[in-house]
């Protein structure tokens, strides 16, 4: 796939591979979450239903950023492996109490306490994996963690769609409360306590972060991530509920999900592939342009490419080739980016510049859940998922603006570099 995703011969321990799975099931549970109680929430209008959901959703990745720290530091002292058995087991326990009651405030606060749980188990897991893995292949671990992450995302989408139709909230709270579980005793019974590797360097919390900020292309490529890390968190929180609102269903919704994660997730090797041939930043240019492309669409020209009538929607063969194509493209910014870090980063700091990845997407969520509820409770009516559109398309046009000035300092760069080794 890329550089830091290649084994180079170095086996991945057992209970890291275990830590994966579970990383994998907690965020699966966030995913399915955020639909199920998208349509769990109460209201009268669909304007209160997606304010619901903006007010519940906020709590989360507050609570889980102001927490991380503290984790991370109390497994120092206590040891990773029962931090993250007991946040695991706390998400599972609030899952079953989102059951009690569907009170918008009620539901706030368990989201939040889910937050914290959820703290508790991602920066003792990264520490783990600094812990445990051979500095030469921390980044390709690193990376196996992303990955669960998103992938884990995306299934949880899926899954939450299915089980809207199939079960309704309440029992798919039920279920995904005992994927936790599951998680939580599978950590417990198959990931022992280990003796961490003697000598082993990794950073943590900020000073992590001041270490890959160092390099150059990391500092100017940040904020494309953050923008992109916040585009996503918009997308999975306040579509589900807008599409329902349309009257589409949660099977329907499901499906969409699933496409656009298997696009994603399959071509992220091929557009790795491609910036080895081409080269990282054209890669990445074509990917940011590509997400430009797909919500400049959505906005001004959304029935070219489908309609939706009566909860189904009917697509529309010539609008949609050209959002396909802008959709196989919209992945290529990632995979292009992380091989550029890799590039660009000492071999010691892999494990650095992952955990800058994983804060990225942390803190996007955070934006996105911020931003959507400042422009829903701004908009104060029917209009507020119009106005979330133009949100993101204004960020999407600020990651165009900063990846064209990106382009043109690295062949700036470029031909300085020639004239002085010309001049030599």
């Amino acid at each position: 796939m890329l550089g830091i995703f290649k084994g180079r011969g170095v086996k991945t321990p057992w209970h890291l591979r275990v830590l994966y799975i579970s990383t994998f099931l907690l965020r699966t549970a966030f995913g399915a979450l955020l639909l199920l109680i998208a349509d769990y929430v109460p209201y009268e209008t669909d304007y209160e239903a997606l304010l619901n959901v903006a007010i519940i959703a906020v709590p989360y990745p507050f609570a889980e950023m102001v927490t991380a720290n503290y984790f991370g530091i109390l497994s120092d002292r206590k040891g990773r492996r029962p931090i993250i058995i007991a946040g695991t087991t706390l998400a599972a326990v609030i899952v079953t109490l989102y059951t009690l009651s569907n009170n918008v405030w009620y539901l706030a606060l368990m989201h939040g306490v889910h937050g914290i749980g959820a703290a508790a188990t991602v920066a003792p897991a990264i520490a783990m994996i600094a812990d445990h893995a051979e500095t030469s292949d921390r980044g390709r671990q690193m990376g196996w963690f992303d990955y669960s992450t998103f992938l884990g995302y995306i299934i949880g989408a899926v899954v939450g769609g299915f089980l809207i139709d199939q079960t309704g909230a309440r029992v798919g709270f039920a279920i995904i409360a005992g994927l936790l579980a599951v998680s939580a005793f599978m950590l417990y019974a198959l990931v022992k306590q280990e003796k961490a590797k003697e000598g082993v360097r990794h950073y943590a919390g900020f000073a992590e972060l001041k270490v890959v900020f160092k390099v150059r292309e990391i500092r100017l490529m940040f904020p494309i991530w953050l923008i992109i890390a916040t585009l996503l968190g918009l997308a999975i929180t306040y579509l589900p509920r807008i599409m329902l609102s349309r009257d589409i269903s949660g099977t329907t919704i499901a499906l969409m999900f699933a496409a656009a994660g298997v696009a994603l997730g399959l071509l992220q090797p091929f557009w790795g592939k491609v910036s080895d041939i081409v080269g990282r930043i054209p890669v990445m240019a074509y990917g940011v342009f590509s997400i430009f492309g797909i919500v400049v669409m959505l906005l001004f020209f959304p029935h070219a490419a489908f309609e939706s009538t009566d909860g189904e929607i009917e697509f529309k063969l010539l609008g949609m080739i050209p959002l396909a194509i802008m959709g196989l493209g919209a992945g290529a910014f990632v995979p292009a980016a992380l091989a550029l870090m890799a590039d660009s980063s000492d071999a010691s700091c892999y494990g650095a510049t992952m955990g800058l990845y994983s804060f990225a997407l942390g803190f996007g969520a955070f934006i996105a859940e911020g931003l959507g509820l400042g422009v829903i409770v701004a908009s104060g009516d029917d209009r507020a998922p119009a106005w979330l559109l133009y949100l993101a398309t204004g960020l999407i046009a600020l990651a165009v603006v900063i990846m064209i000035l990106f382009f043109v300092s690295a062949l700036v760069r470029k031909r300085l570099r020639n004239r002085k080794a010309e001049a030599r």
